[in-house]
């Protein structure tokens, strides 16, 4: 192209002339119908995301009580405090918890400001995986990713829920743009900055942040741009500063004093290191572990008990406080069908189980109960592989398309392994950590697609016909499930890929080509992107403490056991009766563990002791303690709903000499078996009262 001075008439050829002009017109064009696209989809994301945020309750009752109690004072905002008394920690780093603090201060304990920060990394995320994956294969394999990843329904339920999991992806994708930097430009620095958000993402979710290390590790050994021992030496100093970063306020929490620190919930000794190597590592990979540890015990109800505003005297009687719901039963505990799965003393049956995450084995991911979270385009992920080695071939220097390959295959596979055969204790919206490099090598398939089709148009369009019609098949045996939706969704999907092939077919017409793309790639994205409405429109299996894509139970037309009921005039009577009888600085009461305390905290926003921690099987406090803040004032009340005899026996001991069970009027005796709950909190056990001085009366 041949520049002009200014201000000097153009003497090029009027054709040369007029086709520069043409170029400039549909670099434009094509420039602004990109800009447009990607905002169209962040816009959909957002959608997907916001809509209803919160509308259903506050997600994880042990997480939101654990916010509400960081607020109530700097010692239990920087140790993750369970409760306002702090006792005991959330049996997780706090920096995921950190921003849900500053959002509710900002915003108020409720379901949305506990769910917001997760959806707004959730939105960030699809920008941030278009500009990775734009560079090296174009912007029309960017759009796709990032529209692959607006519309994967697990992250979508997860990143609508105050579970951490959300925020860990974004943070691990701003690493991943920090090492692919590192690697494309030769700057060490990245490499750093890059381990320094992983570190930040273990102080979010612990070991989880390290399943990305293995692509990581691989990327930069393989394609950074330097002799094998200096690769070696920069991995290694990375990896000390990443430890660093990943133990800093661990250390800091085990150099603290116990007496001037919460007890490190989930922990056997105490420690924040214990707690990483134990109930958030070995446990998370081997059943045996968590057997012979402890007995897994559920998370307790979703609570609608968050949106409770500060402490008044009318706190008990506010809509929200009248509309708990009972744990018998969460999210997690009904399949699709309506059938009951847990089993509250079996490990192999409860969240995490075999009903929430079916059976290791190579075809767990692609069976349910995992197979419409996030499977959907898992197959069209898998054949990518073969499909980049027969584009790209391999160069042990490998070129930027082969390095982000090397990236998202090495983010893929392992945990995919991991997820297939792993027994250790793990959730289902575990799996939005697979969601990037899914939603990427698709569109890196699609891409190689392409290459092949503008090749050799009937060997690709012959091969596009196989790899996306084998991808809709599963999609439609995984749909098979759903009778409600299958036979319409089904049709509209075949309808549109029959035409989008038959377009494909037409060789050496742009338009048609154009257009088969758009049909084939919108048939592939039909099914999960309706999974992902479903489940923004219907939002109550994803606003629990175990989220789940796809239709809610209610609008399937299940009656769940466990549905929001109005709270008894005997549960009012007890909890108003603790209220009137402590003082507001003291605890409230004390009680078996974290899952009973939940409703209490959420709805007073008092202290609350929980003796054993979440599961029941932390040293929180024992008798001697016990004795000593009964004699100090600190606590007056203890609930025993039986299951302190079995394991705490030297408190319920001490109890059942030391205290006298106390008569409530409205409030109906009942076996313990039978307890009716609301928010966690069991009514059906004996009150204690240990003051033996005033001893409780009926108010």
């Amino acid at each position: 192209m041949v520049m002009q001075d200014k201000g000097l008439p153009d003497k090029r050829p009027i054709g040369e002339r007029i086709k520069e002009r043409f170029q400039n017109w549909f670099s434009t064009r094509t420039q602004m119908i990109v800009a447009i696209g990607l905002g169209l989809i962040i816009l959909l994301g957002a959608f997907l995301r916001l809509y209803q945020l919160g509308a259903a309750g506050v997600g994880n009752s042990y997480y939101a009580a654990t916010v509400k109690s960081m607020l109530t004072s700097w010692h239990d905002f920087f140790f993750a405090a369970f409760e306002p008394g702090g006792s005991v920690t959330v049996d997780k780093p706090p920096l995921g918890f950190w921003l849900q603090a500053i959002s509710a201060y900002f915003l108020g304990v409720n379901g949305f400001a506990l769910a917001l920060p997760q959806a707004l990394a959730g939105v960030l995320s699809i920008p941030l995986l278009y500009s990775l994956v734009k560079r090296p294969f174009g912007v029309w394999a960017g759009l796709l990713a990032a529209l692959a990843l607006a519309a994967m329904p697990v992250a979508v339920a997860t990143e609508r829920n105050n579970t951490i999991d959300g925020l860990l992806v974004f943070v691990l994708l701003l690493a991943t743009w920090a090492v692919l930097k590192s690697v494309r430009e030769g700057r060490f620095r990245y490499l750093l900055l890059g381990m320094f958000l992983v570190g930040l993402g273990f102080n979010i979710k612990m070991l989880q942040a390290y399943m990305v290390l293995p692509a990581f590790y691989a990327l930069y050994f393989l394609g950074a741009h330097y002799g094998v021992w200096k690769r070696i030496w920069h991995l290694a100093a990375a990896t000390v500063l990443l430890l660093i970063v990943s133990l800093s306020w661990a250390v800091i929490v085990d150099l603290t004093p116990a007496a001037d620190r919460p007890y490190v919930g989930s922990s056997t000794d105490n420690s924040e290191m214990e707690l990483i190597l134990g109930h958030n590592g070995v446990q998370r990979l081997s059943n045996l572990a968590s057997t012979n540890r402890r007995m897994l015990v559920g998370f307790g109800p979703p609570a609608t008990l968050a949106r409770i505003g500060p402490r008044d005297d009318n706190r008990l009687s506010s809509p929200d406080y009248q509309h708990g719901q009972s744990p018998s039963l969460s999210s997690g505990d009904i399949d699709r069908a309506g059938n009951a799965t847990r089993s509250p003393v079996n490990p192999g049956n409860g969240p995490g189980g075999i009903s929430d995450v079916g059976r290791p084995g190579w075809l767990r991911l692609f069976t349910r109960p995992l197979a419409d979270q996030a499977g959907w385009l898992l197959p069209l992920a898998l054949l990518a592989i073969p499909l980049i080695l027969a584009t790209l071939g391999w160069k042990w220097s490998p070129t930027e398309q082969q390095a982000s390959a090397i990236l998202w295959v090495g983010w893929l596979l392992p945990q995919m392994l991991y997820f297939s055969f792993t027994t250790g204790l793990w959730h289902v919206y575990y799996l939005v950590m697979l969601g990037p490099a899914i939603a990427a090598l698709t569109a890196i398939a699609a891409w190689a697609l392409w290459k092949f089709l503008q090749r050799q148009h009937w060997a690709g369009w012959i091969l596009i016909a196989l790899t996306t019609g084998a991808t809709l098949a599963f999609q439609f045996f995984t749909l098979n499930s759903f009778p409600q939706y299958a036979h319409w969704l089904i049709a509209l999907t075949a309808i549109a890929w029959l035409w989008g092939i038959a377009f494909l077919a037409w060789p050496s017409q742009k338009w048609t080509n154009i257009a088969g793309t758009l049909l084939v790639s919108a048939s592939l994205l039909l099914i999960p992107l309706t999974w992902s409405g479903l489940t923004t429109l219907t939002p109550s299996d994803s606003d629990t403490s175990i989220p789940k894509a796809g239709p809610s139970a209610k609008f399937l037309g299940i009656q769940r056991e466990g549905a929001p009921a109005p709270l008894s005039a005997s549960q009012q009577a007890l909890a108003s009766y603790l209220l009137a009888n402590t003082d507001p600085k003291t605890y409230l009461v004390g009680l078996y563990n974290a899952d009973e305390a939940t409703g209490l905290i959420l709805a007073t926003g008092r202290p609350v002791l929980p003796f054993g921690g979440f599961l029941g099987s932390d040293n929180v406090v024992n008798a001697n303690q016990l004795a000593q803040m009964v004699t100090s004032g600190e606590l007056r009340y203890v609930l025993d709903n039986s299951q302190l005899a079995h394991s705490k026996p030297q408190i319920a001991n001490w109890v059942t000499n030391n205290c006298s069970p106390v008569a409530i009027s409205s409030v109906a005796s009942r076996p313990a078996r039978q307890a009716v709950s609301f928010g966690g909190f069991q009514q059906g056990g004996t009150l204690y009262d240990c003051d033996t001085i005033n001893p409780g009366t009926t108010p």
